[in-house]
């Protein structure tokens, strides 16, 4: 097996990886964000300031998961982009 066929292998297995993963976390996030949204709901109205610091860290790692899932979508499809094309 040539270096360029090595490296094909190894850029679809990331393309195969990377989908994998965004898949798995995009379940994670969307888990995560039905239950932050219960809690938000049970805290709404609360004049604290840490419940107002939780709704705001669970806003942000909503954020964030989607992001991650983003990034690993455009991972996949760059390691895809590069092997068809060497």
């Amino acid at each position: 097996m040539s270096d360029v066929q090595r490296l094909k292998a190894q850029l679809y297995q990331l393309m195969t990886e990377a989908q994998q993963g965004a898949g798995s976390l995009d379940g994670f996030r969307q888990k995560f964000g039905h239950t932050g949204a219960q809690v938000q709901a049970l805290i709404a109205g609360s004049a604290t300031g840490t419940d107002r610091d939780i709704s705001q860290l669970l806003d942000a790692a909503g954020r964030s998961l989607e992001q991650a899932v983003e990034s690993l979508q455009i991972a996949a499809q760059g390691c895809r982009s590069y092997a068809d094309q060497i």
